[in-house]
């Protein structure tokens, strides 16, 4: 059941559940991923995937309550604690009108044209 469990959390993104549960006990997290959880009678399993099942709630919680006295070896630590920054209010910047552009006065004179005057020789391919 257990292996299972970790293979189906190995390939799934895992994703904290509110059902889910700490392989450790309530606020710890493991510190050795790679360390190899072994119990009778079950597959071995890394304890990062074990953790991984616990937290996604793969691992049904009457059974994940007797996990913490065997995942010794997963060296479970008290998980760090995220300080909480609070919330600031975003800075506010009164409306202002759009620029506007003045107007020209009217009618306005027509300007010419450019115009490039002829080439007195002829013009030839370079190829």
């Amino acid at each position: 059941m257990i292996f299972k469990i970790c293979l189906l959390s190995s390939i799934a993104v895992v994703v904290v559940n509110s059902q889910g549960c700490s392989i450790c006990g309530d606020g710890k997290k493991i510190t050795a991923p790679d360390a190899i959880f072994i119990f009778p009678g079950q597959p071995s399993v890394p304890c990062g995937a074990l953790e991984a099942a616990g937290e996604s709630g793969a691992i049904p919680l009457d059974q994940c309550g007797f996990l913490p006295p065997f995942v010794g070896l997963c060296e479970c630590a008290p998980a760090p604690v995220t300080p909480v920054v609070p919330a600031t209010d975003a800075p506010f910047f009164p409306l202002t009108d759009p620029p506007t552009v003045p107007p020209t006065d009217a009618p306005v004179p027509p300007t010419a044209a450019p115009v490039v005057p002829p080439t007195d020789a002829p013009v030839v391919s370079a190829t």
